[in-house]
């Protein structure tokens, strides 16, 4: 069985300080756990259970590197060497005007000791997420050593003022001194003190206060200000023996088991699949210190508590382990579902791709629809069958231009500057329209741009709701083909409030045969304000700032600032 492995008459220090041995190499074999108060902070992706978890102050420039010299070499530790320090690094540790150059990590035997401290802590300090990190004492031996120990190997001509201080201090908390760092190896767990506060047994509560109140259910008061844990201890003590026998067995099986699994839940769940013996005695050495702290001489009396703790653990450890194997096969199934699906994923687009590439590119049905102000007239010469043509007969589907469009070169004139207003023609941008061959030549592009006139009885009005509807006119060309018809003239767009105006060659064709439309824009220039509108402003502004002065005048003024604003 698994409690043979464990020793049955385990000693366990007292709750207050410690006996006649004082030497870690001697206490570690019946202790195996030491407890650490702190507040964690955000740790780097990239580090691995080789490194520290816990790190002195004194060696955090050592440990400090960049990603570079962190893949470049590993973490080397000074060697296997055993080495805790002197007296003179215990005395930076404890005072607290050095303790931020110290070698040291505290720790501390006492479990109890260091809930105590972490709720003192919590109640004073700013930050709400303190912690109780629980470590193995075996994987720190090497570097590990009491603080009555180090205390101890100072002479009395060279102790320091404050010795008698710290060796209190050291009794009373039962500290343990690491010298250098923790590994994240030796940590087991990380526990935050709430979560804890809710698994103590019934002799750390108040019997009148209902389940679930948090702190105000503890049995003793953690927001006095000279707490003092000898007295704390005594308490708790007689709390514990003035229960019923029933409630002291209830309490020392069951609340053991149940506060040891709180200190160890995150390892032992992790530990239990892979090696269930290791899991099982430790959670079982951690019971057996919980159930002996209340009464130790009355623990040692009941022998039976330690099978009832160990059948307990056996028990909570093959349901565990059963449970996790369950779940971790279903994890496994639907990951590998999960893989499936993904592999089936990439195929189908693999497909996909590959039908992409060999499809060839579909035709359109319907020619695509340029916008009128782009090019107009080159769409409807081209496309004959166009539904914004109006022509009804063959001939009329074509327009006989054969002779290229010339713009004035004459710039626009400025509607803001200009006392006469201009007629402009809109919604369009020029003609371009080609020989027969559907180019020009570059003499004619280069040749001195002409008036462009267009005829009344060459424009019909697109019909409503074509795409062309915007458009005033629409060329009709006329049903004779004629070898040189009259060149067109430019149509401008609607927005645009410079458009070309037309130029004096306009008076060489005559007026019934010339299409002039106006733009919408008024013309009129705006009317000036009158005697009235001006005396209002006037008179408006002069009272405006009358108020205003007597506001600024005024004693009364932060009264009247309070009331407008």
């Amino acid at each position: 069985m698994i409690c043979t492995d464990c020793p049955s008459v385990a000693v366990s220090l007292p709750q207050y300080g410690f006996s006649t041995d004082v030497e870690f190499d001697k206490l570690v074999k019946d202790n195996h756990f030491l407890f650490r108060v702190y507040t964690p902070r955000a740790r780097l992706p990239f580090v691995d259970d080789s490194e520290p978890y816990f790190l002195a102050p004194k060696f955090n420039e050592r440990w400090t590197r960049s990603p570079e010299e962190f893949v470049r070499s590993p973490f080397c530790y000074e060697g296997s060497d055993r080495h805790v320090g002197t007296y003179e690094d215990v005395a930076i540790h404890m005072d607290f005007s050095t303790k931020s150059s110290s070698p040291y990590i505290s720790t501390s035997f006492s479990f109890i000791w260091s809930i105590w401290e972490a709720l003192r802590r919590y109640h004073l300090g700013v930050k709400k997420d303190v912690e109780i990190a629980v470590i193995d004492a075996s994987a720190v031996s090497q570097r590990a050593a009491s603080a009555i120990q180090l205390l101890q190997t100072c002479s009395s001509s060279s102790r320091r003022v404050e010795h008698w201080k710290w060796y209190r201090y050291a009794q009373e908390s039962q500290s343990v001194l690491v010298y250098e760092y923790i590994s994240t190896s030796a940590v087991l767990a990380s526990i935050p003190l709430v979560s804890l506060l809710e698994k103590l047994p019934s002799y750390f509560l108040r019997h009148d206060m209902s389940e679930g109140l948090g702190l105000a259910s503890l049995a003793w008061d953690y927001t006095e200000k000279k707490r003092n844990f000898h007295r704390f201890c005594q308490e708790m003590s007689n709390r514990f023996l003035q229960s019923s026998e029933d409630t002291r067995l209830e309490n020392t099986t069951a609340g053991s088991v149940r506060l040891a699994m709180a200190f160890l839940r995150p390892w032992f769940y992790r530990c239990v699949v892979d090696d269930f013996q290791t899991a099982a005695v430790t959670l079982c050495a951690l019971s057996f210190n919980i159930a002996q702290w209340p009464g130790q001489w009355w623990a040692q009396e009941h022998s039976e508590l330690w099978n009832l703790i160990c059948a307990m653990v056996i028990s909570l450890a093959e349901e565990v382990r059963r449970t996790e194997g369950i779940h971790h096969s279903k994890e496994v199934v639907r990951l590998q579902g999960v893989i499936v699906e993904l592999e089936n994923a990439v195929e189908k687009y693999k497909k996909e791709i590959q039908t992409r590439k060999t499809r060839r590119p579909a035709r359109l049905l319907t020619p695509l629809l340029i916008p009128p102000p782009l090019r107009l007239m080159p769409f409807l010469s081209a496309n004959p069958a166009c539904p914004a043509f109006l022509g009804t007969s063959e001939s009329d589907r074509t327009v006989p231009v054969k002779t290229p469009v010339k713009t004035p070169i004459t710039p626009p004139t400025s509607p803001i500057r200009s006392g006469s207003r201009q007629p402009f023609l809109r919604d369009s941008s020029p003609l371009l329209t080609g020989t027969e061959n559907g180019s020009h030549s570059d003499s004619d592009l280069r040749a001195e741009p002409s008036p462009v006139q267009v005829g009344m009885s060459h424009l019909t009005p697109a019909p409503p709701g074509s795409p062309y509807s915007e458009i005033t006119f629409f060329i009709k060309p006329p049903s004779s083909v004629e070898p040189q018809s009259s060149p067109l003239a430019p149509v401008h767009d609607q927005g645009s409030a410079h458009a070309d105006a037309v130029t004096e060659h306009r008076d060489d064709v005559p007026d019934q045969d010339v299409a002039v439309v106006w733009t919408q824009q008024s013309a009129t220039p705006r009317k000036p304000p009158t005697m009235a509108e001006t005396a209002s402003c006037l008179v408006t502004g002069i009272l405006i700032g009358a108020f205003v002065t007597l506001c600024l005048l005024s004693p009364q003024r932060r009264t009247l600032l309070t009331h407008l604003t």
